[in-house]
């Protein structure tokens, strides 16, 4: 060692630190990147949809070495999902991001952290989601990002159809009530043997609380708002159900009640349903219902329960030859519980999961419309597809305060207008002053937060 010359000893120095370097890595396995660095711990996302579905992209995604996406999703039943939720938070085990209805979001809202502007820039949002997405904007951010949608449309009966001699199913309404009468099958004494239309009534129509709602939006009508209010510096909830239409006879509740019920009203020539008929879906799967109104998801559930089925679907009915079609979307988002101990992790694991990457992937397994803007344009070639993405650029939605109740509200206009104990103006008057109560009663809950 001593006969060795200094530039020798340098290249030995060199080898012996690469060599601890080398034994290093391999002792703690540093050929993988470890995913606590960038994004912390797993982030953990709780939801109703398809486990199978979501944890298989986030698996392509990452890869064999990869954690882009440093997250992991379990699915929840989704009868108990809001309990299990609060009774985890209560143990202190909770999820870190819940992926819900955005009928939901208000419920959720003392306990979401909001995605600031900073990290999702309103621009970004508008140029990348569907309109709809942007009701979880409040002054601060974004209580969510939009994750899936499944729009409300129209199924039909091709062999009723083409038994009545009708070549299509009815693209607006006016054109739906000509058809009433040809499409139904009604005995001298008003039994019903072959209903047009599901619509009419509540408690055996699937949808009924969302089919009102797809009404009340081509009306203009949004059902309720977000309100920032300059006294109290908070963002309130504000009923829009009591707003008329300037030189309107009747407001849009009271024509949208009129009409939906005529079609459950034995007096009417256009009565086609009543609440002695089973539930809307299983009557059009034993093929005794010409049209009716579900999500797209259904599509498939209807093929099950009835292979020999001859159906199709259509868009939404709309008012005649209105410039901007409107119906009902189902649209589910991501939002960041403020619970989580790993909010940037959770941020970043909700940016990833909205992304063009993820959604895009996401949609070929779950068979859902994308939410993205840019994923859109590009429409399969079979034949649900071109429905769905159409229906998914006119959806609309708005923040239920308190579904349940809400739901209840809803059923007791309804068959209180069937019943005929009070005209439909004082109907929609007591439903507004129930509807207003629950808005006021959410205001109250955030004041006190």
């Amino acid at each position: 060692m001593a006969n060795l010359k200094p530039f020798q000893l340098i290249v030995i120095g060199v080898c012996m630190f690469l060599g601890i370097i080398g034994v290093m890595v391999f002792a703690f396995g540093g050929g993988k990147r470890d995913p606590t660095k960038d994004y912390g711990p797993k982030v953990i996302v709780w939801g109703t949809a398809d486990a199978a579905a979501v944890n298989s992209v986030i698996s392509d995604i990452n890869g064999p070495n990869g954690s882009t996406i440093n997250a992991g999703y379990v699915k929840k039943p989704a009868d108990t999902f809001n309990q299990d939720v609060l009774e985890a938070l209560a143990q202190g085990k909770g999820p870190d991001v819940v992926l819900i209805p955005l009928e939901d979001v208000l419920s959720y809202q003392d306990k979401i952290s909001t995605i600031p502007f900073s990290s999702v820039s309103e621009r970004t949002f508008k140029d990348s989601f569907i309109s709809e997405g942007e009701l979880v904007q409040t002054r601060a951010g974004f209580l969510a990002l939009p994750f899936s949608i499944d729009p409300l449309i129209m199924y039909w009966n091709r062999d009723i159809f083409t038994a009545k001699r009708q070549a299509s199913p009815p693209a607006d309404w006016s054109t739906l009530l000509s058809m009433v009468p040809k499409l139904s099958d009604i005995s001298s004494n008003l039994t019903v043997k072959q209903s047009a239309v599901s619509l009419g009534d509540y408690r055996n129509i699937n949808h009924a609380k969302e089919i009102l709602a797809a009404l009340f939006f081509q009306t203009g009508n949004p059902i309720a708002v977000l309100s920032f209010d300059i006294q109290t510096n908070r963002e309130n909830l504000k009923s829009a159900l009591d707003d008329r239409i300037e030189g309107a006879i009747v407001s849009p509740s009271e024509a949208v009640l009129s009409f939906y019920t005529q079609f459950a009203n034995p007096v009417s020539k256009e009565y086609t349903w009543n609440r002695s008929l089973p539930n809307s879906l299983d009557a059009f799967v034993a093929g005794d219902l010409a049209i009716y109104f579900g999500f797209g998801s259904e599509a498939s559930i209807i093929r099950t329960k009835n292979p020999n089925l001859d159906f199709d679907t259509a868009l939404f009915p709309q008012q005649k030859d209105v410039h901007t079609p409107v119906t009902y979307g189902k649209l589910s988002v991501l939002a960041i519980l403020s619970s989580s101990k790993n909010q940037t992790g959770a941020l970043k694991a909700v940016i990833s999961m909205t992304g063009t990457d993820f959604l895009k992937r996401y949609q070929s397994l779950s068979n859902l419309p994308p939410v993205r803007r840019d994923l859109l344009v590009n429409v399969p070639t079979d034949s649900l597809s071109p429905i769905l993405y159409k229906s998914t650029f006119y959806s609309k939605g708005w923040l239920d305060p308190q579904p349940q109740n809400t739901s209840s509200i809803f059923q007791t206009m309804v068959e209180s207008s069937l019943a005929g104990n009070a005209v439909t103006s004082d109907v929609i008057q007591t439903f507004m002053k129930q509807f207003n109560l629950v808005i006021d009663q959410y205001n109250q809950k955030i004041q006190n937060n």
